[in-house]
């Protein structure tokens, strides 16, 4: 490329891997930025209100959606399986009706630090609550005083949380119900 400035002639040779690089190097520059802006810390005034789960995740077990009812198997889940001769088709007819009970919990934070803790299964748990916003980390206590620490983020207007479980760690997304 050839382009004259001030009576002199300069030559300016741009590759396309250097043109690739800024494009590359810009995207990735956007994608950080746009990803930052969505995600942010929870505070007590973001988790104020009554929360559905959406969907509800163990890694590598399953992966279920409340809105679309829809059932995933994780590795782990389909080699235990293929181990014990059973077609994933038939466990995940077993399973997913089990999962429809996810359809039924939900959060409800009050501006007071109390909240309701509904299972679906049993009566409605009262409880309170403290956000802890340096660490992102929302703590339930029960009238027994059980504790449930959850670590939580705000992504866009949805809630996300994840509860250590003795099988391992519950990932849930949660809406704002309707």
């Amino acid at each position: 490329m050839r382009l004259l400035f001030a009576n002199k002639n300069i030559t300016f040779k741009i590759t396309k891997k250097y043109l690739m690089k800024k494009l590359i190097t810009s995207g990735l520059l956007l994608f950080t930025v746009l990803s930052l802006s969505a995600q942010t810390k929870v505070t007590k005034a973001s988790v104020v209100g009554k929360w559905v789960v959406s969907t509800v995740e163990m890694k590598d077990l399953f992966f279920y959606s409340v809105d679309k009812d829809s059932l995933g198997l994780g590795e782990t889940m389909k080699a235990q399986l293929s181990q014990a001769q059973q077609p994933v088709e038939t466990a995940i007819a077993m399973i997913k009706p089990q999962m429809s009970v996810f359809s039924k919990i939900s959060f409800q934070f009050n501006a007071d630090g109390t909240a309701e803790l509904v299972s679906g299964v049993e009566a409605p748990d009262q409880a309170t609550y403290t956000v802890d916003e340096a660490n992102s980390i929302i703590t339930t206590k029960n009238k027994e005083k059980v504790e449930k620490i959850m670590k939580a983020e705000m992504i866009g207007d949805k809630l996300h949380i994840t509860v250590n479980d003795a099988q391992g760690d519950v990932q849930m997304i949660l809406k704002k119900a309707k």
